[in-house]
């Protein structure tokens, strides 16, 4: 008992307990995977799924016609003189970022045009001085998906996340989230 023991403390000791503990595991394996019935013997992990585009290919003909099949659906539209969404994104954006000695009013005047009804309820009791960026330090990164588009300012500590959607003929931030770096 003893020169086994002895014999397992070397290096080939240890090299032989951990080839039988692969093939356990190996072979314990195998038998889970193989006892499966509804798919080839080669599929052990499932089938293989292409990914999925999620950006349209704008030079692409074909694919998406952008025309809304369901009948009862209407795209909103901008008014006459309405803003773009890189427009109303960058000046919301600026305008949340945490200026010293701004009150909460004058902070959320700053915001009120550019926001929806539901975004400034949720913000009515933010503090101005929790905003965790006060610069903005690259281009905003803007995302279309149709009728939404999301906007994506880096700033100094992370990065700010504006969802915009057309309310009442302009462009208005729905959502605003902040991504820490």
């Amino acid at each position: 008992m003893r020169t086994v023991l002895r014999l397992l403390g070397t290096r080939y000791g240890i090299a032989l307990v951990l080839v039988v503990i692969v093939l356990a595991v190996v072979g314990f394996g195998r038998t889970i995977f193989d006892s499966r019935t509804d798919g080839p013997p080669n599929d052990a992990l499932g089938p293989t799924v292409a990914p999925v585009e999620t950006t349209p290919d704008p030079f692409s003909s074909v694919g998406d016609d952008s025309v809304d099949d369901e009948p009862g659906s209407v795209a909103p539209s901008l008014s006459k003189d309405a803003p773009d969404a890189t427009t109303v994104a960058t000046r919301f954006a600026n305008a949340w970022l945490r200026k010293p000695g701004q009150s909460g009013d004058q902070w959320r005047a700053g915001l009120k045009p550019h926001a929806s009804a539901e975004l400034m309820t949720e913000l009515a009791e933010t503090d101005p001085n929790d905003v965790p960026a006060s610069a903005i330090t690259g281009p905003v990164a803007m995302e279309n998906f149709g009728q939404d588009v999301t906007a994506r300012f880096p700033a100094d500590g992370g990065t700010i996340v504006l969802e915009l959607q057309i309310v009442n003929g302009r462009w208005q931030v729905t959502g605003l989230d902040w991504e820490a770096a």
